[in-house]
């Protein structure tokens, strides 16, 4: 009988989470639903079983009465619905927020409950007293909790969850989907990601500055969005060198990885936050890089030095040493050496990662789970 796996995420599915899409297509001995409470880019990333639970009601709505009287929301009412219908033999969440919501409802089901965390989830929300509570109930409910590396795994113990429970689970990658390096003639720097403090873009727009003095040909290509776009665009300014950079806007995924390689070079001089948010793992960026053979610079941050190896092809630096960055972007533009797929193919690459995260769930289903979920 084949078993069954529920992924709860907020939004399936932002161009940030790629690596989401990745998982619930990649099973090979599960069959993989979704559960959100919004779906967006649905041509993108089309999936069949996708399940939308919205939002929980406002004041306003009578619903909201309802909930306060029962104690138990419309939302988690149709969650428990939803779980009851796809009889899964596990549920996995991404992200802790997620997790906090789901894990009281696969407890009262009787479903193991798995849950990844990626950055601020660990670093920073754990410790904020409006979510206190929350994770404290998530770590002790919770059956498994993921970390994509070791530096993340520390994290995410430091923030409360037991070491016996926590393990890692490396990001997967599909490695037929990506093209092989083939920079253009152009020299070009590309910087993809969240505009927010702890991915570096001002870092990095400083770094190609130092680059662009000694080569000016050189042009710089932005892609991404966010709250920091503002202060980027005035670096950019500042620096003198608003007609080499151009700020592209968010793009499909398989537009970016068309850009990643072309480029000459990509940079992601990840740091940390000033309230404490990180990378916690690493960016799926770095994977896709050496997927498609782009050299990388990067910072000995978080994860990254696990994920992206230093090595031919891979510059890591300091956090926010932006001279080192500078010099490591001049060093990847003259060498044109490019990164290896060794360190993906032999740690990320999809049927490993799937097989690995599936005995997890294998670990916690047992026999009785469906049968315990219907109910």
């Amino acid at each position: 009988m084949i078993r069954r796996v529920v992924h709860a995420v907020d939004r399936f599915l932002p161009r940030s989470e790629t690596f989401i899409n990745t998982l619930v297509n990649g099973h090979r001995r599960f069959e993989a639903s979704v559960v959100c409470r919004a779906r967006e880019h649905e041509e993108e990333f089309p999936f069949p079983r996708v399940s939308v639970v919205g939002t929980r009601p406002s004041r306003l709505d009578p619903a909201w009465w309802v909930d306060a009287a029962t104690g138990r929301s419309r939302w988690r009412r149709l969650v428990e619905s939803t779980l009851r219908e796809l009889k899964p033999d596990v549920v996995h969440a991404h992200f802790g927020p997620v997790g906090c919501d789901y894990v009281d409802i696969a407890g009262a089901l009787g479903i193991p409950i798995v849950t990844s965390l990626y950055g601020v989830d660990a670093a920073v929300l754990p410790y904020l007293r409006q979510w206190r509570d929350h994770y404290a109930r998530l770590f002790r409910g919770g059956d498994r909790f993921l970390a994509e590396g070791p530096e993340m795994r520390k994290k995410i113990i430091a923030a409360g969850a037991p070491a016996d429970r926590t393990i890692i689970q490396p990001i997967a990658i599909n490695l037929d989907k990506y093209p092989r390096w083939s920079p253009d003639a152009a020299v070009t720097v590309l910087f993809a990601g969240r505009f927010v403090e702890k991915k570096g873009l001002c870092d990095a727009i400083a770094a190609f500055g130092r680059a662009h003095a000694r080569l000016p040909q050189a042009r710089m290509t932005i892609v991404g969005d966010g709250p920091d776009e503002r202060d980027a665009r005035a670096l950019t300014s500042r620096l003198g060198l608003s007609d080499v950079v151009d700020f592209v806007g968010v793009k499909p995924h398989s537009d970016l990885i068309r850009r990643l390689a072309a480029a000459t070079v990509l940079i992601h001089p990840s740091t940390t936050a000033v309230d404490g948010d990180s990378e916690g793992g690493a960016p799926t960026i770095l994977l896709e890089a050496q997927a498609v053979g782009t050299p990388i610079v990067s910072t000995r941050h978080a994860d990254i030095p696990h994920v992206a190896p230093e090595g031919p092809g891979v510059y890591l630096c300091n956090e926010r040493d932006v001279e080192a960055l500078g010099n490591a972007l001049l060093a990847a533009i003259e060498n044109r050496e490019p990164s290896s797929r060794a360190h993906v193919v032999a740690r990320h690459a999809v049927a490993l990662a799937m097989a690995r995260l599936e005995s997890v769930y294998d670990e916690l289903c047992g026999g009785g789970a469906v049968e315990a979920a219907a109910h």
